[in-house]
């Protein structure tokens, strides 16, 4: 997901999920005491999903699907997008017909657009002449970079081309 790697695993039922991960569990804790990894897992009926890494919006993202993690590091952040971003992933998803989770979030910062069409007015579009705050968002899929601004809520999202 977003060029980190995610282990997603799915058992024939919620009983065997238990068997065969309460025991990797439990030899897994043993070893995070002497290491720096930084393991998150997830469980929630037959799926089982493990995150060893930093990025806290995969962890808020995987979190908002699965539930709370069993395990969050200590150290390790939860920062989710803020509703922009979310609102510019799921947008773009939308406009290639592809999953989400397979954009990465390459940037976003916030910024301040001269108009109320985000300084990307179409030919002929009458807009607002009022700064509108919002967010510059860069997101990538299949190796090609997508650069979307926002108003601050994601409830206008237009691609710069």
């Amino acid at each position: 997901m977003g060029g980190e790697r995610v282990l997603a695993f799915e058992f024939e039922s919620v009983a065997a999920r238990q068997a065969a991960t309460t025991p990797w569990m439990e030899d897994e804790a043993g070893a995070l005491g002497s290491t720096d990894a930084v393991l998150s897992v997830w469980a929630r009926g037959r799926i089982f999903v493990v995150y060893r890494g930093f990025d806290g919006g995969l962890v808020a993202l995987l979190s908002g699907l699965l539930g709370d993690p069993l395990t969050l590091p200590q150290g390790a952040v939860i920062e989710p997008y803020p509703p922009a971003v979310a609102a510019a992933i799921g947008w773009l998803a939308d406009s290639l017909d592809t999953d989400p989770g397979q954009l990465a979030v390459l940037d976003y910062t916030p910024a301040d657009w001269p108009d109320s069409c985000l300084g990307l007015a179409g030919p002929g579009e009458a807009c607002l002449q009022v700064i509108t705050p919002g967010w510059r968002v860069v997101l990538q899929v299949g190796g090609v970079d997508y650069t979307l601004r926002t108003d601050e809520f994601g409830t206008v999202i237009r691609e710069e081309i």
